[in-house]
Parts: C-alpha cells; structure tokens; sequence
C-alpha cells in the first residue's frame, strides 16, 4: 500500500522547503518542539505506521538524530537535561556525525568518555550524568543495516532502553545537508520494520527540497 499511495507535497508554512509523502502516513502537523533550539522544524503524521517517532525534522547547528538512534548524547530531547554551559561543553566533545561516521557510531553503545580532562572541572553528578545520557535507551545496540549513499544514510538497528529489556527497533533515513541546515531525517521505532516502509522514508527523506535560505 505504501508503494502504490499517492504522493502528497508538503510546503512549510514559512515557505523554506517542501518534501512529498505516502497519502497514508495521514494528516501533516506540528511535531515534537517544532522551530524550538537545533529543531528548525518537525512534522509529524497522523497515521504513521510505527509504534513511536515517525516525525520529519530539519535540523540545524551541530547534527543530532531523533529517539536517542545513536544513543542519548546525540538526541536534541536528552540534552535538554543539562543546563546550557555543560551542553555546549558536550557538544564540544562529541565527535560530530557524518554520512561517513554514522553507521560506525550507530553501532556503538558509548560515545564519550566522562574522564576526558575537558570534564575534570565537573562535578562528579554531572560527569555521571554524561555517560548516563551516553547510553540511554542504547544498550546492547546491534546494527541490522545500514545502507550510505552520497549524503544520505538508511538503516535498521536494534537495541534495549536498558541491559536485560527487551529489545526494539529503531531505523530511518537521515539526509545530511549543508549550509544552514544541518540534517533532514524521519526517524521510527518499535517492532521490525517491513521493506515498504523503509522505503518510503527514503523516498521522503530523499524528496526534501531547500526553497528559501532562512
């Protein structure tokens, strides 16, 4: 059905990029803290065929990936538990992802080391907070694929919130632009997906269109 659904275009109602999607991932709105920080804007679907996530988003500044995909660090709604100066002190740290580095960092459970000499200043709390957030709902992280080409990276992992939970999936397609814009991604998660919608979110992800610089 996704295959064969009519493409819809999405305009931004101010006017900087359109992208097309399935007519069966439903009604376009306002997603998780749309236009808020890194997050210059979301979408989300109304019907879109996943347990959790599925939200369009155009990022901008240092790249970060929806539903803690590449653990929690690189996630825009984790670090919002850090005041301001230790976020910009993490970020400082980590290194930035690209098309080329992704799918090796997907596969890792820890990114940062909280006994780097930049956090020797910190208080013990928040150096353990750092590698808490590290590997929060990234344990045991297994790749199942991940698939480059050029700019843009598609892939299927899966991983436990914690060690001994159940695992998920997470998986998406995430476009790494340039310029202003950082990435374009949709990111899903819960059971295994199907081939289909794997490939409507390449295709989505693949459609968006810069039409106005901000």
């Amino acid at each position: 059905m996704l295959q064969s659904a009519q493409g819809v275009v999405y305009q931004d109602p101010a006017r900087r990029f359109t992208f097309s999607y399935p007519s069966t991932f439903g009604s376009p709105m306002a997603g998780t803290n749309d236009g808020f920080g890194d997050r210059v804007a979301t979408v989300r679907f109304s019907t879109f065929p996943a347990m959790y996530g599925g939200e369009a988003v155009l990022t901008g500044g240092f790249p970060l990936i929806d539903l803690q995909a590449v653990g929690g660090l690189y996630d825009s709604l984790t670090l919002e538990i850090f005041p301001a100066p230790l976020r910009g002190l993490v970020l400082a740290q980590l290194p930035r992802l690209t098309a080329a580095n992704f799918c090796a960092a997907l596969g890792q459970s820890q990114h940062l080391d909280p006994g780097l000499p930049a956090f020797a200043s910190l208080p013990p709390q928040q150096r353990q907070a750092i590698g808490v957030a590290d590997v929060m709902r990234n344990a045991n992280p297994r790749v199942v694929e991940c698939r480059v080409v050029e700019d843009t990276v598609s892939f299927d992992k899966e991983r436990a919130f914690q060690p001994g939970s159940p695992t998920q999936h997470v998986y998406g397609t995430v476009r790494f632009l340039g310029g202003s814009y950082s990435t374009f991604q949709l990111i899903a998660g819960g059971a295994a997906p199907d081939r289909q919608t794997l490939t409507a979110i390449e295709r989505l992800v693949a459609s968006f269109q810069q039409t106005r610089q901000p």
